[in-house]
C-alpha cells in the first residue's frame, strides 16, 4: 500500500538552506535528506574545503561564499544555522529579516537579549524559530513522556551529563578549549529538565542556586512552581553518561541517552516483593533496550545524530501547517538564561584564575615549552618553575583557568604554520614537546613534521643554541635481542607502524639535520610510554581494554619501556640546566622498566572488577599477518601497519638514564607503595 503521507508534489517542498559546511552542517545535510517534503537546495561557507564535502553528501547542491549572497540568490524556506555560536544572533536576524523560517544549533545564543530579539523579530514576521535540542526527539525522551502521567505528581528531576573533552580534530583544527565545550554541550541537559518541568507544573522557571568549580563541574538547583530539578555537568566524572531521572510519587523514569533506553519503576515499591524484584526488572529493561537501541543504531546505519531528522520533520511540519514551533520560545530563552548565568561564573572563576596565576617575567634564562598543556608538558613546567626558571607555554588553543599553571606565562600560536620572533624573547632554551598523536598522515606532518621545522628554525633566527627535541622510543628499529642503547639505530621503515611513529620519526631527523645547518645544539629525548601511577592509565602496548575487560598482549613476564611522567618532567627540566653532562641522545625510561604483570596490577588496583584476559605472541603474528592483507587490499597504495609490530617488546639498556638519575639531587623516582623502583 502507498503511504500518501510521505508523497509530496515537487513544488510543495520546502527549499532549505544551510549557513555553515562544517562537521555539523554535515549531519545536517544527512539528516534533512531523509525528511520527506524538504530538499536541500544551497549552503554558504567560505571553505572550498567545506564546500566540496557537503557536495560529497548532497550532488547539485549550490554553494556561496556569504549568508547574504545565498539568501539573495536563493530565498530558501528554512534556514539551519551552524556556524560558531557567536554568530548565531546576527546571522539569525539576517535571515529572519530575508523572509525565512530558521534552525539554530545550540547553543541558540550566548545572551538572552540576543534570544529575545530574535523570537520578537520572528513574532512580528510570522515566522517560527527552532533550535538543536535534538534529545528531546529521541527515543529515550519520548518513552519517558509517555510513562510520565503514570509515576504520579512529579517531587524530583536530575539531569546529568558528563563528557570527556576533544582535544584532536580532523585536519588540524584547533578545537575548543575545555570550558568552552563544556558550554557548548550544557544546552543539553538544561534544556531535557526544563522540558520536564515545563510538561509537569507551571509557572516562572527560577534559577535557585548554581555552583561551578574551577574543574569544569557545574551544580544547580532550577525550580518551576512546586517541582525542583537538579542540573550535574562535569568534565571530570566517569564513566561518561547522560541520563534524566524523573521521581514521582508513584514511581520514577531513567532515560539513559548513551545507551538510548528507558528503565521504568512504576508503583509505590515498598512492599519486600517490590524491592526483591525491581533490579532484575530494570536489569532486564536494560539488557533488552540497550541491544535493541543498538541494533537499531546498526541496522539503520545512523550517521547523523539520533533525533535530528525527527526533530527536522517536526519543524518543517509546523511550517507546513503553520503551527506553533516543536520548541516553545519561554523553553529557548530559560535555556539561554541558565547556560548565560553558567557562562558568567566560568568568567568569574576565570578572572580570579588569572589574577593568582600571574606569569614570572621572561628573563634571560627562559624556557619556551611547546605542548605545554599537555600530559608531558605540564610536568616539564611545574618542573621548571621549582628549578626557578621562568616559563613561556606555546599552546594552539588558550587553556582553560583550571589547566593553567601559576607562574607560567601562555601565549597562543600555531607553530605548525610559523613562529614570531616574539615567542623566543627572553629565552635561552627551547623545549619542543609538542606532536600530533592522533589523526592521518596529513595531520601529522603538518603538528609533527612542519611544527618542528618552524621551531628549529625560529630558534636559529632568535640566536638560541639550545633545543631539546622531545621524541620517542618508538622511533628506534627493532633490535637483535640485545639491549637497545641512547644511539640505536633509527627505524628503516619509517611508514611501516602508522602515522605516529612516522610523523615522531621524521620530526627527529629533522631537527637532527636542522641543527646542523643552522647551528643549533638539538639534544634529543626519547621518552618511553608515559604512564602516571598515581592515576593510571595503561600504555599502548599493555594491551586494549573492552568494557569491563582487559586484552593483555604477549607474556605476563614482557618488561615494557615506559616512564613516570612526574620523572620525565623533572629530567628534561634539568637537562635546560645541565646541558653538557646529557648525551645528544638519550633514551628517556624508568630506571627499572615494569613487567606486564606489574603494570597490570596497578590498573586493577584502580579497577578491582577488571577482568583481564591475554593474546599470546603466538596468536598475535598470525592476526597481523592477516590484517596486514586485509589493509592492502581494502586500502591499496596506503602504507599497511603491523600490528604484531606496534605491540612487540624490545629490551632496553636503562643503564645511562639509572645513572644520571641517581646522580642528581631530588630527580630520581622514590619508591611509594607498589612503585616499581
Amino acid at each position: 500500500m502507498t503511504n500518501h503521507n510521505s508523497i509530496v508534489r515537487q513544488t510543495d517542498l520546502l527549499r532549505i538552506a544551510l549557513f555553515g559546511a562544517g562537521r555539523h552542517a554535515q549531519h545536517h545535510a544527512r539528516a534533512i535528506l531523509r525528511c520527506a517534503g524538504a530538499k536541500l537546495v544551497a549552503v554558504a561557507d567560505p571553505s572550498e574545503i567545506a564546500q566540496a564535502a557537503m557536495r560529497s553528501i548532497v550532488p547539485g547542491i549550490k554553494s556561496y561564499d556569504t549568508p547574504e549572497e545565498l539568501l539573495a540568490a536563493e530565498r530558501p524556506d528554512v534556514v539551519h544555522i551552524c556556524t560558531p555560536p557567536a554568530s548565531h544572533a546576527p546571522l539569525a536576524r539576517a535571515a529572519l529579516q530575508a523572509g525565512s523560517h530558521i534552525y539554530v544549533e545550540k547553543p541558540f545564543t550566548e545572551r538572552v537579549e540576543d534570544a529575545q530579539q530574535i523570537l520578537d523579530e520572528a513574532r512580528t514576521k510570522n515566522l517560527l524559530v527552532c533550535a538543536g535540542h535534538q534529545l528531546l526527539y529521541e527515543p529515550p525522551t519520548r518513552v519517558l513522556t509517555q510513562y510520565l502521567p503514570s509515576i504520579g505528581r512529579v517531587v524530583h528531576i536530575e539531569s546529568y551529563f558528563s563528557f570527556r573533552t576533544v582535544r584532536h580534530a580532523p585536519g588540524g583544527r584547533t578545537v575548543l578549549r575545555a570550558d568552552h565545550q563544556l558550554l557548548d554541550i550544557l544546552p543539553h541537559p538544561v534544556y531535557l529538565l526544563l522540558r520536564v518541568l515545563e510538561q509537569t507544573t507551571e509557572g516562572n522557571v527560577e534559577l535557585v542556586s548554581l555552583e561551578v568549580s574551577q574543574a569544569g563541574t557545574v551544580h544547580a538547583l532550577v525550580r518551576r512552581g512546586e517541582v525542583t530539578g537538579t542540573l550535574v555537568v562535569t568534565l571530570e566524572g566517569r564513566p561518561v553518561e547522560s541520563y534524566l531521572r524523573v521521581i514521582g510519587k508513584n514511581g520514577a523514569l531513567f532515560a539513559d541517552y548513551v545507551r538510548s533506553t528507558t528503565q521504568r519503576s512504576i508503583g509505590p515499591g515498598s512492599s519486600g516483593i517490590d524491592k526483591l524484584i525491581a533490579p532484575y526488572r530494570q536489569g532486564w529493561q536494560l539488557l533488552t533496550g540497550t541491544t535493541s537501541a543498538m541494533a537499531n543504531r546498526f541496522l539503520k546505519s545512523q550517521r547523523s545524530y539520533p533525533g535530528l531528522t525527527e526533530l527536522f520533520s517536526a519543524f518543517y511540519e509546523s511550517v507546513r501547517t503553520k503551527s506553533p514551533s516543536p520548541l516553545s520560545p519561554e523553553s529557548l530563552l530559560d535555556t539561554v538564561r541558565i547556560c548565560e548565568r553558567v557562562a558568567e561564573a566560568l568568567k568569574v572563576g576565570e578572572a580570579k584564575a588569572l589574577a593568582s596565576a600571574a606569569p614570572r617575567p621572561i628573563d634571560s634564562r627562559g624556557v619556551l615549552v611547546t605542548g605545554g598543556t599537555g600530559f608531558l608538558g605540564k610536568e616539564i613546567v611545574r618542573a621548571l618553575l621549582k628549578r626557578d626558571r621562568s616559563v613561556r607555554v606555546v599552546a594552539r588553543r588558550e587553556p582553560s583557568p583550571w589547566e593553567r599553571i601559576v607562574g607560567a606565562e601562555y601565549v597562543v600560536a600555531d607553530v605548525a604554520t610559523g613562529t614570531d620572533s616574539h615567542l623566543f624573547k627572553g629565552v635561552d632554551t627551547v623545549i619542543h614537546a609538542a606532536a600530533e598523536t592522533a589523526g592521518g598522515w596529513s595531520e601529522h606532518q603538518r603538528n609533527s613534521l612542519d611544527a618542528t621545522t618552524h621551531m628549529v628554525k625560529g630558534a636559529a633566527a632568535a640566536g638560541i643554541t639550545r633545543f631539546i627535541h622531545v621524541s620517542s622510543l618508538a622511533v628506534l628499529a627493532q633490535g637483535t635481542g640485545s639491549p637497545i642503547g641512547d644511539n640505536h639505530p633509527l627505524e628503516p621503515d619509517s611508514k611501516g607502524s602508522g602515522p605516529y611513529v612516522w610523523g615522531k620519526l621524521e620530526s627527529e631527523k629533522l631537527a637532527v639535520q636542522l641543527g646542523k645547518d643552522l647551528g643549533v645544539s638539538i639534544k634529543i629525548a626519547r621518552p618511553g610510554a608515559l604512564v602516571n601511577y598515581g592515576d593510571f592509565d595503561p600504555p599502548g602496548r599493555l594491551g586494549k581494554r573492552l568494557g569491563n575487560f582487559f586484552v593483555a598482549v604477549g607474556s605476563p613476564s614482557d618488561r615494557l619501556g615506559v616512564v613516570d611522567v612526574g620523572f620525565a618532567g623533572r629530567f628534561l627540566a634539568w637537562m635546560a640546566d645541565t646541558w653538557d653532562s646529557v648525551p645528544s641522545h638519550l633514551n628517556l625510561l624508568d630506571p627499572v622498566s615494569p613487567t606486564k604483570r606489574e603494570l597490570l596490577d596497578h590498573l586493577k588496583k584502580a579497577n578491582p572488577d577488571l577482568t583481564v584476559l591475554w593474546l599470546p605472541t603466538v596468536v598475535l603474528v598470525p592476526l597481523s599477518w592477516l590484517a596486514t592483507g586485509l589493509q592492502r587490499v581494502l586500502r591499496p597504495g596506503k602504507p599497511a601497519i603491523n600490528v604484531a609490530k606496534v605491540f612487540s617488546v624490545l629490551p632496553y639498556d636503562t643503564s645511562a638514564i639509572a645513572s644520571l638519575a641517581k646522580n642528581i639531587d631530588g630527580l630520581a623516582p622514590k619508591p611509594s607503595g607498589s612503585q616499581l623502583w
